[in-house]
C-alpha cells in the first residue's frame, strides 16, 4: 500500500483508484517569477473564458439522445462494480479479521472478472460506437469528454490478451512475496529475476496494447499521467537536476534549525493525536457525513467516489507529525473526492484526471496550507488543548520544526526539499531500463551512484536503497513520476490562488479554509477529466501549462529564508 491511494496495481486511469479574501496576496511572498506573472496574466481571461466555456451545453435529442443514455446507462453500472472493489479493498485493509483473507481474495477475484467481462463485452463497444457514429459529443463537452474516455478504457481493455492479463495476475503475487523477502533480507539477487520478468511482461503487454509508435514506457507512463511521454518527463526533470541540487546542497550545508525538546523527544498520546486530526480535518471541509476517518498501517484514500469517502491515518506517540501531515495530505484527496461533478456521476468524466493531479490536491493542502506558518497560528490553540506539555511552543517552532531539510535513503520519510530528487532517481533509472540502456543487475549499484550524485549520501544496503519500494513488485513502471509532478501543479496552482483568492495568508491565519476548498472545486474538483491532460488542465487554472521554475523558486525562496542563507 501507497500513502494515497490502496495498492497501485498496473490499470487504466478509469480504475476506481481515481474514481475514486481583504488585501491582495504579497507580490514578495509569490513564487510566481515577474516574467512567469506577465504571461500568467494575460492569461487570465483566456483561462476564465475556458472555465465559461466548459459550463455550456446543447441538449440531445432523438438517436443521439438514446444511444448517450444506452451507453451513459452500462457506464455507470460498471462504475458501480468498481465501487464494490473500492468499498471491500477499505475494508480489507482497516477492518476486516485476519481469518478472512482466502474468502476475500476469492470475492475480489471474482468481481474482477465481473467487471473485465463488463469492460471488455461487445455490447459496451457497439454503444460506443452508436454514441460516436449519432453525434452524441456534439455541443457539449462533458459528453465529448464521456465518449473521449469511454473508448480510451474499451481499447485498452480490449487489446490486452486474456493470458497477459493471467500473467500480470500471477507474476504481480509472486513480485510481491519475493520483494517483501528480498527487502527484509537484504537479498537483492532473489529478486531481480522477478523483476526481470516484469520488464519483459510490460514490455509484452506494451506491445500489445499501445497505440502504433507509442514506446513501452510512454505507454507506461500514460497509465498514471495521461498525455506524460518520456521526452516531457526528460525535460522537467532535467531542470529539476540542474536547478534544484545546488539549492539542496546550500540548505544541508547550512546550520541545522534548533527545535524545543517537546517537540523533539515529547509523547504525544494517541486519542489526543486522534482528537487533534479530527478537528483539523473538519476544519479543512471534509465532509463526515459522506466520509470518515480510521486507522491503518499505511494511511490511503479510498471508497466509493464522493458519496463515500473514506481516509486513514496511524499514530505514533514519538512522532505526532506523521500522523498530523498524514491527515492533511488524505484530506486533500479526499476533498478532490468529495468535490467531484456529482452531476456527472458514475461517468468517466466525474474521475480525477490523473495520479499528479490527484497529488496535486494532497500536496496542495500538506505543503502550501499544513506546512505553513499561518497554518500553525491557526491550529495553536487546539494543539496546546490537546498537548498541555506544549504550552511554551509557538506556531514558528512548529513551522521549523515541520520544515527541517536532511537528506536521507527513504523516499517515503523525505522533507519537502530533497524528495523530489529521489523521484528524479526512479525515473531516471526505469527510463534506462525500458530503453534497453541498463540491465535489472546493474540497479544497485546506479541507484548508489545517483544518491550521491543528487543528495550527496549513499546506502549501504539495497533495503535502504533499490528494495526500498513496494511499486516494482507488481510492475507499476511510470508511477513515481506522478508523486513530483504533483507537488509542481501543487505549487502552480497555489501561486495562482494567491492571486485570486484576496488575503489568502490571512484566512490561512483564521483558519477560514472554505474560499481556498471552493477555489479548488470550481477550478479542479468538480472539472474532472474534462481535459484531455493534466497540463491543459493547468493552462485552463494558471493560464500557462506545468512551469518547473516556479517549483524551484518556491524551495528556494522558502528554504533559503528559513535556514538564514542568501538565495
Amino acid at each position: 500500500v501507497t500513502q494515497g491511494f490502496p495498492c497501485p496495481h498496473m490499470q487504466s486511469i478509469a480504475s476506481s483508484a481515481l474514481r475514486r479574501v481583504v488585501l491582495s496576496a504579497s507580490k514578495r511572498s509569490n513564487p510566481l517569477t515577474s516574467s512567469t506573472r506577465r504571461v500568467a496574466n494575460r492569461s487570465t481571461t483566456r483561462s476564465a473564458a475556458s472555465m465559461r466555456a466548459i459550463a455550456a451545453s446543447v441538449p440531445l435529442s432523438g438517436d443521439a439522445q438514446v444511444s448517450y443514455e444506452a451507453l451513459t446507462s452500462r457506464l455507470k453500472k460498471l462504475s458501480s462494480l468498481n465501487d464494490i472493489e473500492g468499498i471491500i479493498t477499505w475494508d480489507e485493509l482497516v477492518m476486516m479479521p485476519e481469518g478472512a483473507s482466502e474468502a476475500r481474495g476469492a470475492q475480489k477475484a471474482a468481481l474482477a472478472e465481473l467487471v473485465h467481462l463488463q469492460a471488455t463485452s461487445a455490447a459496451l463497444g457497439e454503444a460506443i460506437s452508436a454514441a460516436e457514429s449519432a453525434g452524441a459529443a456534439e455541443g457539449c463537452p462533458w459528453r465529448r469528454a464521456v465518449i473521449r474516455d469511454a473508448r480510451r478504457d474499451y481499447n485498452d481493455a480490449v487489446r490486452l490478451p486474456a493470458e497477459l492479463k493471467a500473467k500480470e495476475a500471477e507474476l504481480g503475487a509472486k513480485g510481491y512475496a519475493a520483494w517483501v523477502k528480498a527487502r527484509k533480507n537484504d537479498d537483492w539477487a532473489s529478486f531481480a529475476p522477478v523483476l526481470e520478468e516484469l520488464v519483459a511482461l510490460r514490455k509484452e503487454m506494451a506491445a500489445a496494447c499501445a497505440d502504433p509508435g507509442v514506446s513501452a514506457y510512454d505507454y507506461l507512463l500514460d497509465k498514471f499521467e495521461r498525455g506524460m511521454t518520456e521526452e516531457k518527463l526528460t525535460e522537467i526533470f532535467g531542470e529539476l537536476r540542474t536547478k534544484l541540487v545546488p539549492v539542496i546542497a546550500k540548505i544541508l550545508a547550512a546550520k541545522p534549525l534548533a527545535h524545543p525538546p517537546a517537540l523533539e523527544s515529547g509523547t504525544f498520546a494517541e486519542d489526543a493525536q486522534e482528537a487533534f486530526c479530527k478537528h483539523v480535518s473538519a476544519s479543512m471541509g471534509f465532509d463526515f457525513g459522506t466520509g470518515r476517518l480510521d486507522r491503518s498501517v499505511h494511511p490511503f484514500t479510498g471508497g466509493a467516489g464522493p458519496h463515500d469517502v473514506r481516509i486513514t491515518t496511524r499514530y505514533d506517540e514519538s512522532v505526532f507529525m506523521d500522523a498530523v501531515m498524514g491527515t492533511v495530505h488524505e484530506v486533500g484527496h479526499a476533498l478532490y473526492e468529495q468535490g467531484l461533478n456529482k452531476e456527472q456521476d458514475g461517468l468517466p468524466v466525474q474521475r480525477a484526471l490523473s495520479m499528479g493531479i490527484h497529488e496535486s490536491q494532497s500536496l496542495f493542502w500538506e505543503r502550501y496550507i499544513g506546512q505553513s506558518q499561518e497554518f500553525w497560528k491557526a491550529m495553536l490553540p487546539e494543539f496546546h488543548a490537546n498537548f498541555p506539555e506544549t504550552k511554551d511552543v509557538s506556531a514558528d517552532d512548529l513551522y521549523r520544526f515541520i520544515n527541517k531539510a536532511k537528506a536521507g535513503f527513504i523516499r517515503v520519510d523525505a522533507d519537502e526539499l530533497t524528495y523530489s530528487m529521489h523521484v528524479v532517481l526512479r525515473f531516471e533509472l526505469e527510463r534506462a531500463l525500458f530503453g534497453g540502456k541498463v540491465s535489472v543487475a546493474e540497479l544497485p549499484d546506479l541507484w548508489r551512484e545517483k544518491m550521491r550524485e543528487l543528495l550527496g549520501v549513499v546506502p549501504e544496503t539495497d533495503t535502504l536503497g533499490v528494495l526500498q519500494d513496494v511499486h516494482w513488485s507488481d510492475g507499476s513502471f511510470g508511477y513515481f513520476p506522478s508523486y513530483t509532478l504533483g507537488a509542481m501543479y501543487a505549487c502552480q496552482f497555489h501561486a495562482k490562488a494567491r492571486e485570486e483568492i484576496d488575503g489568502f495568508d490571512e484566512l490561512v491565519a483564521a483558519g477560514k479554509f472554505t474560499p481556498i476548498r471552493d477555489w479548488l472545486r470550481e477550478k479542479i474538483h468538480s472539472v474532472g477529466s474534462l481535459y484531455p491532460s493534466a497540463d491543459e488542465l493547468c493552462e485552463a487554472v494558471t493560464g500557462a501549462p506545468l512551469d518547473p521554475s516556479i517549483y524551484v523558486e518556491h524551495l528556494n525562496k522558502k528554504y533559503s529564508a528559513l535556514y538564514g542563507v542568501a538565495e
